[in-house]
């Protein structure tokens, strides 16, 4: 190969080669809080999922190609029993191409969770979805240093991160290190519940699965850390999401209840992902 053709070579985009995605999980991959309008009593949320679908799709339609074809099942509240019983059957009937399994999140962060029992039904799950030939991302959790409650979740986060590396390996999964990134310890990028990312928290992480799928990223800058100052909420600040967050929740579950009770995928079949996709 002459010197040009490499050049011509390193230059040419990089087309992903996914036809179709199906997106499964919980609230985090459902998009919460990023919401597609602000001041709705129950808002579409759009997140890491839909703008990744809707950057690979248009990768594709640039490059001649068909949109890309995506379905999102996950439903906040969701345990991964719950995501293994009610998403993961449907979803490879879909017969997708590219598959994220990113579930547990809230197992882990109830009293008495184990992380190893998660990860176990994790890799069942995993293994009947690579025996389909459906390629697989998964997620490395976050290690939440922003707050003195949820920080006590680290040692079982870690646990749960450290199999989940192992499962990637011995599956051959694509993996995005939450782990990892240190601009998601600026508090400005978490809702008010501290559980939640806002937009772009939600833009951090499109960029962490492109890369993680060996695809260009869209934001170069977007492992920066947090500002010094900015990685921990105050003593005020936490006092008050105790009373306005954490124990509304605790009241809820220890109910039975789940804010996902009742509620529906935001897209339950393949839909092409085009330039009115979220109109």
């Amino acid at each position: 190969m002459s010197t040009t053709d490499k050049e011509d070579a390193a230059a040419a985009p990089v087309v992903p080669p996914w036809d179709s995605f199906v997106a499964i999980g919980d609230s985090f991959t459902e998009g919460m809080t990023d919401a597609l309008e602000d001041g709705s009593d129950d808002p579409l949320y759009v997140g890491w999922a839909d703008r990744l679908a809707m950057e690979i799709s248009r990768r594709r339609i640039a490059a001649g190609q068909e949109p890309l074809k995506y379905a999102n099942l996950a439903i906040r509240g969701k345990l991964i029993g719950q995501v293994n019983r009610e998403q993961l059957d449907a979803a490879i009937m879909m017969k997708p191409a590219l598959m994220s399994i990113i579930a547990g999140g809230n197992d882990m962060i109830r009293p008495g969770s184990s992380a190893d029992k998660v990860t176990t039904l994790l890799e069942e799950m995993v293994v009947k979805v690579r025996a389909h030939g459906i390629e697989v991302l998964l997620c490395a959790h976050y290690a939440p240093r922003h707050s003195p409650v949820l920080e006590l979740t680290r040692p079982t986060v870690a646990i749960f991160n450290s199999n989940l590396w192992s499962i990637a390996r011995r599956h051959g999964c694509y993996v995005m290190d939450q782990w990892g990134l240190r601009s998601l310890n600026d508090t400005a990028i978490w809702a008010p519940d501290r559980l939640h990312l806002t937009g772009e928290g939600h833009q951090i992480m499109m960029n962490a699965a492109l890369e993680a799928l060996g695809q260009p990223i869209v934001d170069a800058d977007y492992q920066t850390p947090a500002p010094a100052g900015k990685d921990r909420f105050a003593a005020s600040e936490n006092i008050a999401w105790v009373k306005d967050h954490l124990w509304p929740w605790v009241k809820r579950h220890s109910r039975g209840r789940s804010s996902g009770d009742g509620r529906s995928p935001k897209y339950p079949q393949l839909v092409p992902v085009t330039d009115d996709f979220l109109e």
